[in-house]
């Protein structure tokens, strides 16, 4: 024997719309006064008044528009910011591509330096492209003479700090001969990389300098010139025929 079905119970409706009077939806609303704060979209479902009705009456027209307005020149903004941080970011990935290729085509290993201290400068925009060397004034270090800067010992440390492998100074002041020589004037703003190179290398470090203040700034991403200063180490640690360094835990 078949068993009967338990019907579905029975949903409650709302009432209609036209059994709602205009003095009880008035009234509704004057007891919940921020409900169209809650409900923002249904303004643009109402018909707003063409013109003044009076004092005290909202004119959701006008707020309507200006409320267009201010979203479509927010959407504006943030299509232009995006625009261009896109166009920036996809130049400076050509540039670092670019500055990453000739250093590997270099012949050797003083070709190398001299192409990342007279030939990157150009290749990224910039104004002045150093590399120093942690080193006694008369230790001979290889390359020294293609244009390596040598450095104090702890000096990398010192610049930029011992956990962290850059750093970006926005306004260089003063200038800083000690790194970047006739050229501090040049190196107004700045970006500092570590050069994690080899444990029987002395510390190293790749300084980016330009002439415009603001150019390298601290909120910047620094991903790409990460990746073109571990290029730098890994072609030295080439050269120099050293192993590859174990990994740093992070």
């Amino acid at each position: 024997m078949r068993q009967k079905q338990n019907p579905e119970p029975k949903r409650r409706r709302a009432p209609p719309a036209e059994s709602l009077s205009a003095e009880a939806v008035e009234a509704w609303l004057r007891q919940h006064p921020d409900f169209l704060a809650k409900n923002p979209d249904l303004l643009f479902a109402l018909t707003p008044p063409d013109h003044d009705q009076g004092k005290g009456v909202v004119d959701f027209q006008r707020f309507l528009v200006d409320r267009q307005r201010r979203e479509l020149d927010t959407l504006k903004s943030a299509s232009g910011e995006l625009l261009a941080a896109s166009r920036i970011s996809k130049a400076t990935q050509q540039a670092v591509h670019k500055a990453a290729l000739a250093l590997l085509a270099a012949p050797s290993f003083g070709r190398a330096i001299s192409t990342v201290v007279d030939d990157w400068a150009a290749i990224l925009d910039a104004d002045v492209v150093m590399m120093g060397v942690e080193a006694a004034a008369d230790r001979d270090i290889p390359g020294s003479k293609a244009g390596l800067t040598l450095l104090s010992p702890g000096e990398v440390d010192s610049r930029l700090g011992r956990l962290q492998d850059v750093r970006v100074i926005s306004a260089m002041e003063p200038p800083d001969p000690s790194m970047f020589g006739e050229a501090a004037g040049l190196a107004r703003s700045v970006v500092w990389l570590r050069l994690n190179i080899h444990e029987e290398v002395p510390p190293g470090m790749l300084a980016i300098g330009s002439r415009e203040i603001g150019r390298f700034h601290p909120r910047q991403n620094t991903e790409l010139l990460r990746f073109l200063a571990s290029t730098l180490a890994v072609t030295i640690r080439a050269w120099l025929n050293l192993a590859e360094p174990p990994q740093r835990a992070d």
